[in-house]
């Protein structure tokens, strides 16, 4: 489950949100924050309103057949109320579901979310932060993006390499 909610977590500090400016590294950070703040936020309602659903007995049969469904219109909802792009709508989902499987009480399934929103921003931080480094350092133009492609090729195959682990 771990590296599952650690891969779909990359892919969206990845993907999932707009590039921060380079020029303002404050404005960047903000907006990192802020994402992450919404991702926990977006998790942290889902779990909610599926713990909600789960509680009434009216619900409970088929609240386990279309559980999934269910999760996928309370993100898509949530992401377009947000103006979020469609992947943060995906993996918030997946997320979501996963949490929601493996754990069962609803406490530990909101720390989760938060540890994974915060794991989120602190990677989006760093990824920021050498952008930054790498903007106003000293590498020629034509390489600037070479050490980002070093690391993000790294932090892929270790991503990858745990969910190969998981399917093989």
């Amino acid at each position: 489950m771990y590296p599952t909610i650690i891969a779909l977590s990359f892919i969206m500090a990845l993907r999932g949100t707009r590039p921060a400016a380079l020029q303002r590294p404050i404005e960047g950070l903000r907006r990192v924050w802020r994402d992450a703040i919404d991702l926990f936020l977006t998790l942290s309602l889902i779990l909610v309103l599926a713990a909600g659903a789960a509680a009434l007995n009216s619900t409970r049969v088929t609240g386990v057949e279309y559980e999934f469904l269910g999760f996928s219109a309370a993100a898509y909802l949530l992401s377009r109320y947000q103006k979020k792009t469609d992947i943060f709508f995906l993996v918030a989902t997946l997320i979501a579901f996963t949490i929601h499987g493996k754990k069962s009480d609803l406490l530990s399934g909101l720390s989760l979310a938060w540890a994974v929103s915060v794991c989120s921003g602190f990677f989006q931080t760093g990824l920021l932060g050498l952008r930054y480094r790498l903007l106003f350092s000293g590498v020629p133009a034509s390489m600037r993006g070479w050490p980002m492609l070093c690391l993000l090729a790294g932090f892929l195959s270790v991503v990858l390499w745990s969910v190969a682990k998981l399917v093989f």
